[in-house]
């Protein structure tokens, strides 16, 4: 099996997950583990207004068993993937202008950066957004690395914006 092959196949098992909607702020879905622990995906909106242009922009966050930092508890790959279906669905249901999200690069023993996760995320984004309709922008943040999701238009309007 290539690698690209195996990729495939670890992101097609999401856990099945339950939807909890809160009109006008959040909204999150859970899955319930294997190990009797939940995953719990949230996204929130904040409304904005960039130079006169209102518009919402989306914040996602996950956690396991409360916690954000990699559990080292294995079964990453469906975690993976019942996020990225979480993504997709939120995405096809609420069709949000932008979504941000971050890893954090935690520092090391000896003194380096993490970036295992920045990474992932980086080649997760890479391969899925733009088959999700999105335009992806990473920025180094130092102890973490911020990703933003925008679709074309917004992408467009905020370049408008930013070039006047």
């Amino acid at each position: 099996m290539r690698a690209t092959e195996f990729i495939k196949e670890a992101f097609d098992a999401p856990y099945p997950m339950t939807w909890e909607h809160d009109p006008g702020w959040k909204t999150s879905a859970t899955a319930q583990l294997p190990d009797g622990s939940t995953l719990y995906i949230q996204f929130t909106v904040e409304s904005m207004d960039i130079r006169g242009y209102e518009t919402e922009q989306w914040d996602l966050e996950f956690w396991r068993k409360g916690s954000q930092e990699v559990t080292g508890e294995g079964d990453a790959q469906r975690i993976f993937a019942t996020v990225l279906e979480a993504i997709k669905q939120f995405i096809k249901k609420e069709k949000p202008p932008s979504l941000k999200f971050a890893a954090k690069k935690p520092t090391l023993p000896n003194g380096k950066q993490d970036t295992s996760r920045a990474n992932l995320y980086t080649r997760l984004v890479q391969r899925y957004a733009g088959q999700m309709g999105y335009q992806v922008s990473i920025q180094d943040e130092g102890d973490r690395t911020g990703y933003t999701l925008a679709t074309h238009e917004e992408a467009e309007t905020l370049n408008d914006i930013y070039s006047d």
